[in-house]
């Protein structure tokens, strides 16, 4: 089964459009192969609602400002509150200037403020091209890899906690706060119960599947938990799925099962990979994800690898193996 991108939300890049009563969709920006986020506009009767950002860049910015007018909304008087998904620059990133903008207070869940202020308050490059060696990514190729991915990130002066399973006035109602672990640690999704809607930010994407990384700073075994994070939303009866990138879409359970298949047919390539000998997770990363890539696309393929390989031994199928210089994998 193949679910279908719904027939809402087809604008171009840079511009807005209604989803639902009150909602509207704006595409912004990204200077990077995934072309644009989507945030979101829910009009209430106290202000507008902001779910997400986008990356901070002079584009984005000006469709911020032209999206937002052709919605209704006036960024100067009309926030309510801005709510930040996860950490990720396309997300995260525009929340200061946009927070000074609206003088709206950014809301975001209460773990991931520290987690984020930590990450992006210094670069740490150098830490982070050592991480990358020892996946066995040649050295030079780890320090520039490790520049364009690590640096300092401006972040709102002061953020509000959010927490699991709390209710968040948005629009006329209200929406359910859940917990999303997998491609970020601390990734939230907001669950508009009465109206059957489901802000799902990178929890849920149709046309690519999100990235599960295994990051220095991740938590243990992230594949796991956001394939525990799918099967808790089974049922959850959204009939409309507003995702951060790519199409809308209304098959919620079917696109849970395409995305655990596709995860299940990738565990078995990455075991297939490291079953003639024992191989670096760069070395595999470069086996399944072929082509020409970006140093920021060769990170989270590395990245996605990890979590792969950490979850085959998870399940007794691989076994790590430690040199001096670099880990590898093998089949158990």
């Amino acid at each position: 089964m193949t679910v279908a991108p719904s027939e809402l939300a087809t604008q171009p890049i840079g511009e807005v459009a209604p989803v639902a009563e009150g909602v509207w969709q704006l595409k912004l920006p990204v200077p990077f192969p995934l072309r644009f986020v989507s945030v979101y506009l829910v009009r209430g009767d106290d202000g507008w609602t902001l779910v997400d950002t986008g990356y901070d860049y002079p584009p984005a910015r000006a469709a911020w400002e032209t999206g937002a007018a052709e919605a209704g909304c006036d960024l100067a008087l009309n926030v309510e509150r801005i709510v930040v998904t996860h950490f990720h620059p396309d997300h995260i990133g525009a929340a200061r200037w946009l927070g000074e903008k609206t003088g709206a207070p950014v809301c975001m869940m209460e773990r991931e403020i520290p987690f984020a202020r930590k990450l992006w308050g210094s670069s740490d490059a150098g830490s982070f091209a050592e991480y990358l060696g020892r996946q066995g990514m040649q050295r030079d190729l780890a320090e520039e890899a490790a520049a364009v991915m690590r640096y300092v990130l401006p972040l709102p002066e002061e953020m509000v906690p959010l927490r699991p399973t709390e209710k968040l006035a948005m629009g006329e109602g209200a929406v359910r706060i859940i917990h999303v672990p997998g491609h970020a640690d601390n990734q939230l999704v907001l669950h508009d119960e009465a109206r059957d809607i489901l802000f799902a930010a990178d929890h849920l994407l149709l046309g690519i599947t999100p990235n599960i990384g295994l990051w220095p700073e991740s938590q243990p075994h992230p594949l796991a938990r956001y394939l525990e994070s799918l099967e808790n939303m089974r049922g959850l009866g959204a009939d409309l799925v507003l995702p951060g990138h790519g199409p809308v879409f209304h098959d919620l359970d079917g696109r849970i099962e395409e995305l655990i298949s596709h995860h299940e047919e990738r565990l078995d390539v990455m075991r297939r990979a490291i079953s003639d000998r024992p191989k670096t997770p760069y070395e595999v990363s470069r086996l399944v994800f072929r082509g020409t890539l970006t140093e920021h696309q060769r990170c989270f393929a590395l990245a996605e690898t990890l979590a792969h390989l950490d979850h085959l031994v998870l399940e007794g199928r691989a076994q790590g193996v430690q040199k001096e210089e670099y880990v590898a994998y093998r089949t158990a």
